[in-house]
């Protein structure tokens, strides 16, 4: 009888760990409109926190994660993704995205200043043009964005935070 307990014992504790380390192994991304959907709500998950923004979300082929370029505190970024898509992201450092229209009214040579801008307290993450004037999107403190920007571009700037316009 103790042989065949010992046994049984045995047996459901290769169950439990096979078990385990399936739970362990994270589910593929999902194909087609799911993956579209996933990756538009990628990028909504960067709009509105003040540290962060999502700059790029893109796929290695057969990569069973995202990776997400990031622009602000990539710590930040990595908890909030981890927590809203466990296992299906992976958080690095990004790059602002820059277009390659040319459309009246932007200053491209304040705008490529701008966008590679090291200050502290904030950083940019996107330029464009409106009412004669360099909009300038940041994350981080927009106080100090300001204040830095009148300072070194008076009047030729104007800042919003990252949420949708």
């Amino acid at each position: 009888m103790n042989a065949l307990t010992g046994r049984l014992t045995a047996t459901l504790g290769v169950l439990a760990v096979a078990c385990g380390a399936a739970a362990a192994v994270p589910a593929p991304l999902p194909h087609g409109q799911a993956l579209a959907d996933l990756h538009r709500a990628v990028y909504r998950a960067g709009l509105g926190p003040q540290t962060w923004r999502v700059a790029t979300v893109g796929q290695e082929p057969g990569a069973d994660t995202l990776t997400v370029g990031v622009i602000g505190d990539l710590d930040d970024a990595r908890r909030a993704l981890d927590a809203r898509f466990p296992h299906q992201t992976r958080v690095v450092h990004g790059q602002s995205v820059v277009s390659a229209v040319w459309e009246p009214g932007h200053d491209y040579p304040l705008e490529g200043t701008l966008r590679d801008l090291k200050a502290p307290g904030f950083q940019v993450f996107e330029t464009g043009a409106e009412g004669g004037r360099t909009t300038v999107g940041v994350v981080g403190d927009l106080a100090a964005a300001s204040a830095y920007l009148d300072a070194h571009y008076p009047g030729r700037t104007t800042v919003h935070g990252n949420a949708p316009r």
